[in-house]
């Protein structure tokens, strides 16, 4: 689109704007955007004087988006500077005079609004675009030498054009859901949703009574949750625990009954080997939990036997298991979200992403600006990737060396000392892109080691009480901490003190909390 269009679209946008009867906002932010991308001729050709107009026109853009939103143009005034301006440019004028001269009903005049503004974002975007491939091509043709990895750098370009890919026809890809309620069959599905959040049925419970109980029946479709804890205090061994009671407890609940359902895991740091050896020492521990003498975990060697075991285990409720293991130096969050795609066109409807950790991956393609804003974005686009599809995201996250200064100091009760105070590696405001924020600690008490569980931010679920926020499990004299569903409940409110409750009895998901969903 032609500089002098652009500001003519510029200055009829915000013209119009000021005359809606209720203002609450203006294009100003995106017009500053353009002008930035506006370039001024650097030879003046002929009589036409571009550069003086386009200058005067910039000019006036850059005067009119100062203004407050309440600020109200007198036309005349307006249409004389522009006449001034254009005084030897009698097309542009009469431009200005289609745009700004004609009367228009409240309903056209908020048509009109849409339509440039998108039309202006439309002239944005390709710019960006155009901006990105040149530097790109020059780049690659003239400055060879500087690219190092040919794949890293071609994964790098396509994390820059990736918010540009939406196309201008079609359905709108941010548009997660809508509801026509004329339609009843529309309403009908989003109140099926609500009925199966409210009986359970959609949930991903756990094997432990007192974690089912702090996430009011366990954990949403679609949520991103972290798992924040210091270096070695049991991440892994945590969302191992958590994957496999995912896929021993939960029948699918299918969104399309014609895909399968997967459980995916992608780990970042620790060999398969060491995963598979945890869970298979998990499943055994907790098969054999009522006669441990007759289970040996170094007598059991036979790879073939130990695969099946895994997989007859973890398959019981009809999931269909994937473990991923993954050089982050080489992967974006791109990578991950590729990945997804690829498994969804192979048939699988994902159910929950554990990544272990997302941390690790490059923020290359993200957001930059102050300190943690890349690693904000980060989880903030795999978050809007997965959760229109109702996948589930669990990943650890390092605390910080401020949080490790507690230790030293001696504080007390450390995952209660951490919640909701910004003690997060990398970005301190990274909470609130969470659904769900959980911190763990391995505490010592009388001799006995417990696993602390402090539930912090828990976004669209009903108010829960203080007490059920906190939770310790105890480590057992060998092996990892076992689930307690059909049995007492194991855990306790005071390190030291008694089991909440016995008898194997379950709280029922609606009487968790003070109210329903």
């Amino acid at each position: 689109m032609d500089n002098r269009l652009v500001l003519v679209k510029c200055v009829t946008l915000l013209y119009r704007e000021s005359l809606v009867t209720t203002k609450s906002e203006n294009s100003a932010d995106l017009i500053r955007s353009i002008l930035e991308t506006i370039r001024l001729p650097e030879v003046v050709v002929n009589y036409n004087k571009e550069k003086d107009i386009l200058t005067a026109l910039k000019k006036i853009v850059l005067e009119m988006v100062e203004n407050p939103i309440d600020f109200e143009y007198e036309k005349t005034n307006l249409l004389q500077t522009l006449k001034g301006i254009c005084v030897d440019d009698s097309s542009t004028y009469d431009l200005f005079i289609q745009g700004i001269d004609t009367e228009l009903s409240e309903a056209s005049l908020k048509r009109t609004i849409v339509n440039i503004r998108k039309t202006l974002h439309n002239h944005f975007r390709e710019k960006k675009v155009e901006e990105i491939l040149t530097k790109s091509t020059n780049d690659f043709r003239f400055k060879r030498d500087s690219i190092r990895n040919v794949h890293t750098w071609i994964s790098e370009l396509c994390s820059q054009l990736e918010p540009f890919q939406i196309g201008a026809v079609g359905k709108d890809p941010a548009i997660v859901s809508e509801v026509d309620i004329a339609n009843t069959s529309q309403t009908a599905i989003v109140f099926e949703e609500i009925k199966n959040m409210e009986n359970g049925t959609s949930l991903l419970k756990t094997g432990w009574q007192e974690f089912n109980r702090m996430l009011q029946g366990g954990f949403r479709r679609g949520e991103e949750i972290m798992v924040g804890a210091l270096q070695h205090k049991y991440k892994t061994g945590w969302t191992l625990s958590l994957f496999s009671q995912i896929a021993m407890y939960n029948k699918p609940m299918m969104i399309d009954i014609s895909k399968k359902p997967l459980l995916l895991r992608i780990s970042f740091e620790d060999d398969l080997t060491n995963n598979f050896k945890f869970l298979y020492e998990y499943l055994r521990n907790h098969e054999k939990r009522d006669n441990p003498d007759t289970y040996n975990p170094e007598a059991s060697t036979d790879k073939d036997e130990i695969a099946a075991y895994i997989k007859q285990r973890l398959q019981v409720t009809g999931y269909e298991i994937k473990f991923m293991r993954v050089n982050p130096s080489e992967w974006t969050y791109m990578h991950v979200c590729n990945k997804i795609t690829e498994l969804e066109a192979e048939g699988y409807e994902i159910h929950l992403l554990m990544l272990d950790y997302l941390a690790m991956l490059p923020t290359t393609g993200c957001t930059i600006g102050p300190s943690g804003t890349d690693m904000r974005d980060m989880y903030r686009r795999i978050r809007n990737f997965c959760s229109p599809r109702k996948i589930t995201i669990i990943t650890p996250h390092q605390l910080s060396t401020e949080a490790k200064q507690l230790i030293r100091d001696g504080r007390q009760n450390f995952v209660k000392e951490v919640e909701g105070k910004g003690y997060l590696a990398g970005c301190k405001q990274l909470d609130q892109e969470l659904d769900l924020e959980l911190y763990i600690h391995i505490e010592k008490f009388q001799g006995t080691y417990y696993l602390t569980v402090q539930r912090g931010k828990h976004r669209g679920v009903a108010v829960l009480e203080d007490e059920y926020k906190y939770f310790a499990l105890p480590f057992p004299k060998k092996g990892p901490i076992l689930e307690d569903i059909g049995r007492a409940n194991s855990a306790v409110r005071k390190l030291g003190g008694a089991p909440i409750g016995s008898g194997g009895e379950e709280t029922p998901f609606w009487e968790f909390g003070n109210n329903t969903i």
